[in-house]
C-alpha cells in the first residue's frame, strides 16, 4: 500500500479513491447487476415475447404450460377456465383441451 501510495503521489494524484472503481475494489464479490435484473433461463420464450408486444395469442405446448404453471403457481385450471398471469396482463386459459396465452 505505501508503494502504490507513493507511486499515485508521483503522478500528481493527490486522492486515491478516484482510481477506484464504482462499486469498491475491495469487496470480495463484484455483483454490478442485481439478482432482480438478471434474466431466469427458465422464464419461457413465448412468454417473454408476449409480454413485450401489445396484443396476440399464443398456443403453448404441454411443456411450456406446465413451465408457466410451476412459475406462476397455478394448480387449478382447468376447473377455473382461465387465470391472469401475476400483473403482467396476460391471460391463460384452456379451449380444446389446448393451453393458450393471450394479452
Amino acid at each position: 500500500m505505501l508503494f502504490t501510495r507513493k507511486f499515485l503521489e508521483a503522478l500528481g494524484c493527490k486522492d486515491l479513491y478516484k482510481l477506484r472503481g464504482s462499486t469498491g475494489s475491495n469487496r470480495t464479490h463484484q455483483n454490478l447487476l442485481p439478482a432482480s435484473h438478471r434474466t431466469d433461463a427458465r422464464y419461457p420464450h413465448k412468454l417473454k415475447a408476449l409480454k413485450a408486444s401489445q396484443t396476440g395469442v399464443r398456443l403453448l405446448n404441454d411443456q411450456e404450460a406446465q413451465e408457466i404453471k410451476q412459475l406462476f403457481k397455478i394448480t387449478d385450471l382447468e376447473e377455473t377456465g382461465s387465470r391472469n398471469l401475476g400483473n403482467t396482463g396476460i391471460t391463460m386459459y384452456v379451449a380444446n383441451n389446448q393451453y393458450y396465452i393471450k394479452k
